[in-house]
């Protein structure tokens, strides 16, 4: 029976800009008062299996961190994302409860190692429903994360994963216009799946 776990924490404060300082073009910020000060909250997500010597396709392997390629594509184009930019391929044979995702602010070389640096372009998170249909659930600079504690066991099918029908892809894009345009290059994501 599976017993590990995973705790999970997000936290935000809003801050508003007071004015520049006598010193130059220094701005200065407060805690926005206006949207209560700062929020956050966190939880665990239980009854997982951490599998020792997981490998590529779950993110880890004893102390090892594997990455995934992020390839450029423009989201309004997505007929093909499906098929070639999609989270890759995990071992989670029962299903994956919780999903890590971090820009690191590179491109992609291998499984375990990157190329040069990438803090041009976002990772856009997608959930893609069919050709050109898709929701993007963020878009995440170089040292951004999400985490979605998914506990439904979503599936794996063709090397995507699967929400409620609903896949989860991953890609590069446009860092300057954030309008979904094409990326100039790859990212290296780092990863942790987590299946019961």
């Amino acid at each position: 029976m599976a017993s590990d776990k995973v705790q999970f924490a997000v936290s935000m404060t809003p801050l508003e800009m007071v004015g520049s300082s006598s010193e130059g073009s220094a701005q200065n910020f407060i805690v926005a008062s206006e949207a209560y000060g700062s929020g956050g909250g966190s939880g665990e997500v239980t009854g997982l299996d951490i599998i020792s010597g997981a490998g590529a396709g779950d993110g880890y392997d004893d102390g090892t961190k594997y990455y995934q390629s992020a390839a450029a594509i423009a989201e309004d184009n997505a007929s093909d994302a499906a098929g070639s930019h999609d989270l890759g391929t995990m071992d989670a044979t029962t299903g994956i409860e919780f999903l890590y995702i971090k820009h690191t602010g590179f491109e992609y070389l291998s499984p375990t190692s990157f190329l040069v640096t990438n803090t041009a372009d976002v990772l856009s998170v997608l959930a893609y429903f069919g050709a050109d249909q898709y929701v993007c659930i963020a878009r995440l600079k170089a040292g951004e994360a999400i985490v979605l504690p998914i506990r439904s066991k979503a599936t794996i099918a063709n090397n995507s994963l699967v929400v409620d029908g609903t896949k989860i892809l991953a890609v590069s894009t446009d860092g300057t216009n954030y309008d979904g345009t094409i990326g100039e290059n790859t990212i290296a994501y780092e990863f942790v799946a987590i299946g019961a």
